[in-house]
């Protein structure tokens, strides 16, 4: 896949890879990683429902 994230997209990788980047503790990157896991989870989820709405398919 060779499509571009849109903007605000990538302003949210930007500010999560700044974040990243002055992590010097230990406990700051843990706390960005499960902020960024919980992001990925939260997308996922609204996608698979958006998703099953489309195609008129029931969620379990």
């Amino acid at each position: 896949m060779n499509e571009s994230l849109s903007i605000d997209r990538e302003f949210f990788v930007e500010s999560h890879s700044r974040a990243i980047d002055s992590c010097t503790e230990l406990e700051d990157l843990r706390k960005v990683s499960k902020s960024l896991l919980r992001a990925w989870q939260m997308q996922a989820m609204f996608s698979e429902q958006y998703g099953a709405e489309l195609l008129g398919i029931p969620r379990p």
